[in-house]
């Protein structure tokens, strides 16, 4: 057996969580909508689409292929067949399990074809990538979780042989060196790693290039995103390494579906500022229209030679309203639920296009309407203060620590995304700006009226 550098071609993916769904709020929409059902297979799909169409060598999971320890057979059983599609084309499978499927090694429930191989989850597993001669073109290396929380140090135990050789480490976790849960690891650790060249990222749904030079280091990112923290077009990252050892990346998009949150201010036209709902409407309406024309950007970083408008089928949006109107009498002063009313409309106006426009939610941050506004703002020293303090507040510091101290309990201020607490309602930047402008408004309201 020859051990040689040759070029080759591989496939780098994570977070795929096959068994879960996409977390809209309105359950018929799913039902009603083939490609909002199938969306997170369909990612998946199309990776196994990709990997054929341009014959790469094999394929790396970088954790979380699935989403639960409760196996999902329909997962399961959608992923064998996937596999088999693979081993058609001669091209292996190398996988670790990550926090949310670390059973993997354990129970599959199908057998798995024999182009399939998982790490393991007490060692380092090692795998040499051999061409149709037997000659060696790559190793991967990798580890599973052994539950749902991993604190050990995994990147120590990656050591393959200095030999020519492409070593690959496929890493689930948040690079994070507080981390107890998702393998504590810093950038200069997977750095000071001379044998690896490449090291393929998962656990932060996010693709971004975290080192170009080597060793490359990548997060691939979730395929698909499942709700609007997830924004953004998902997918996977082709990798081509040359005679040299040159590295070529490509992203190569996914996701059917794309999550936006896009903030509207009902003052953006100046004089034209809606003033019933009908105008709101039709505000958001022209915004939802322009959707299909400007589609994701694509992670900083890397090349894309994909038609987008082939494969994003439509978007599903949080739409956040804010500037000063009347609207926000309308809103405080009905018994309806009024966003409820707006999303059914919009929906009856942009759910049956070709590429559709779901409104999921809105996030209704109207203030009141102040007469010479930014008059009376120039001219008061102590509402100048209170936006300064706010403004100071967005910023970490003691100002900001102290006032977030003072929510209370029912807030959790540091909180694990991944394993949430349901009796706590948890404290990201959103909620904060949301809870800071609203205070504000009250605070200029209250001064207004008693300085008339």
């Amino acid at each position: 057996m020859l051990s040689l550098v040759l070029p080759i071609k591989f496939i780098h993916t994570a977070d795929i969580h096959l068994g879960s769904m996409l977390n809209i709020s309105n359950d018929a929409a799913v039902k009603e909508n083939d490609i909002l059902k199938d969306a997170i297979f369909s990612a998946f799909r199309k990776i196994i689409d990709y990997a054929i169409f341009y014959n790469v060598d094999f394929l790396l999971i970088s954790g979380d292929l699935y989403d639960k320890d409760v196996i999902s057979i329909k997962a399961n059983n959608f992923f064998f067949h996937q596999c088999e599609r693979l081993l058609t084309n001669n091209i292996n499978v190398f996988i670790i399990g990550g926090n949310h499927d670390a059973f993997i090694i354990k129970r599959e429930l199908f057998k798995m074809p024999p182009n399939v191989f998982l790490c393991e989850s007490e060692k380092l597993s090692e795998f040499d990538v051999l061409d149709e001669n037997s000659n060696i073109i790559a190793r991967v290396c990798g580890e599973s979780y052994r539950g749902k929380g991993d604190s050990r140090k995994m990147y120590n135990a990656y050591n393959p042989p200095s030999d020519g050789i492409f070593n690959i480490g496929m890493l689930h976790t948040e690079l994070n060196p507080n981390s107890l849960n998702y393998v504590p690891c810093t950038l200069t650790n997977l750095k000071s790693n001379n044998n690896i060249d490449y090291w393929a990222l998962g656990h932060i749904h996010k693709c971004g290039m975290v080192n170009e030079e080597k060793p490359t280091v990548v997060f691939s990112g979730i395929p698909q995103g499942r709700d609007v923290g997830e924004t953004g077009i998902g997918g996977c990252i082709f990798v081509k390494v040359d005679d040299t050892r040159k590295i070529e990346l490509e992203f190569l998009p996914t996701s059917s579906v794309i999550w936006d949150k896009i903030e509207i201010n009902i003052n953006e036209n100046g004089d034209k500022t809606p003033e019933n709902l009908t105008e709101l409407i039709e505000l958001i309406s022209n915004r939802a229209k322009s959707l299909k024309h400007t589609f994701s950007v694509i992670p900083k970083g890397f090349k894309n030679n994909e038609d987008l408008s082939e494969i994003v089928k439509g978007y599903v949006i949080r739409w956040v309203i804010t500037g000063r109107g009347n609207l926000k009498n309308i809103f405080e002063d009905s018994s309806d639920d009024i966003s409820e009313v707006i999303c059914e409309e919009l929906n009856l106006r942009f759910m049956q296009d070709d590429v559709f426009v779901l409104t999921d939610s809105i996030d209704v941050r109207i203030e009141n309407p102040v007469t010479d506004y930014r008059k009376f703002l120039e001219n008061n020293g102590t509402i100048k203060k209170l936006y300064e303090l706010c403004e100071g507040a967005r910023h970490e510091g003691k100002f900001r620590s102290a006032l977030i101290e003072s929510f209370g309990q029912a807030w959790e201020k540091n909180y694990d995304s991944e394993n949430l607490n349901n009796l706590k309602a948890q404290l990201d930047q959103d909620a904060f700006d949301k809870i800071l402008n609203e205070a504000k408004e009250l605070i200029v309201m209250k001064f207004i009226k008693e300085n008339r």
